[in-house]
């Protein structure tokens, strides 16, 4: 795990080398120091920290509640005051830029772990239920569409094809900051196992399309050596797998879609299992619970959209 990166802004060198090697000695990373507004911008812009520990009294022309503004405003990262002392109007200035704590200098050891700590969990968190929510907005707003062209003036729904799948997985995609999004159905074959195929993708800028390949069309999930998703979509569970730590039987869908990681969820209509979406990840992440939830909802609702034609 990565150690949280904290980048200083201090006008006094004496005070800024003792902050970094405290940070050190607490176990997180210091890729930099600035003695002034100006060119706190230019380095947060380049190395963008997970926090700023921020000297209220900038002895330059942009002093640290300017700063830290800006900083708020053009990057979200969290930003901590240091200060000795400051006055109402000051006080009531550095309010309106939502920092995330105060240390009081000279500063105590614990306390400034404990409020660098809180607002580093505080800003994920925050981070978390806002990806969340644009999630749920992409997701709303794309099958609030989907129906609309789905009912249309007509009395029998018109069919679906992939460029309208396409644009409602767009947002969703963008929202998500995905590599990839893939539809599979699934195809009960009488006289044998049964078939999937990729049906509906959307991809990023950096993905190259899937959709077409023959060898995603009328496979099985043993052939793919995936046999045990079928119980764990069955049971309307989440995967979530990287292909890290994968065997090699279960690494061929991941190869052919080019997919470093990915979450697979099933998709229902009439409570019986249609297929799967996956969202897929070109380079290895995990998704975080509240992401996790806002899949499970996309999958939900994309099975009611689709199960309505």
């Amino acid at each position: 795990m990565e150690k949280p990166a904290i980048f200083i802004v201090e006008d006094e060198a004496i005070v800024a080398n003792d902050i970094k090697e405290t940070l050190k000695s607490l176990g997180y990373e210091v890729p930099g120091i600035a003695k002034s507004g100006e060119i706190a911008l230019e380095k947060v812009k380049e190395l963008r920290p997970d926090l700023v520990l921020m000297d209220i009294h900038l002895a330059t022309q942009m002093d640290g509640v300017e700063t830290a503004g800006k900083i708020h405003a053009l990057y979200d990262i969290p930003v901590i005051y240091l200060t000795a002392y400051a006055d109402k109007a000051l006080l009531d200035r550095a309010k309106v830029t939502e920092p995330y704590g105060y240390v009081i200098k000279p500063y105590d050891e614990r306390e400034l772990h404990s409020v660098v700590e809180m607002a580093l969990y505080k800003h994920r968190i925050e981070r978390e239920v806002k990806k969340r929510d644009t999630i749920l907005f992409a997701v709303s707003s794309a099958v609030e569409w989907l129906l609309r062209i789905s009912r249309g003036d007509c009395v029998v729904p018109r069919e679906f094809n992939a460029s309208d799948i396409r644009d409602i997985l767009e947002p969703i995609g963008l929202a998500l900051d995905a590599g990839a999004i893939g539809i599979f159905r699934i195809n009960p074959e009488p006289a044998g196992p049964e078939t999937v195929s990729l049906i509906y993708e959307w991809g990023c800028e950096n993905y190259r399309s899937c959709l077409y390949k023959p060898e995603l069309k009328q496979f099985t999930l043993s052939a793919m050596g995936l046999s045990h998703w079928n119980q764990i979509l069955m049971k309307g569970e989440v995967i979530q797998v990287a292909r890290s730590t994968m065997t090699e039987e279960e690494k061929p869908l991941f190869v052919l879609l080019g997919a470093a990681s990915g979450v697979v969820l099933p998709i229902f209509i009439r409570d019986n299992l249609w297929g799967f979406i996956g969202f897929f990840e070109i380079a290895e992440r995990s998704r975080s619970p509240d992401e996790i939830e806002a899949l499970r909802i996309t999958a939900n609702l994309l099975g009611a959209a689709l199960g309505y034609r």
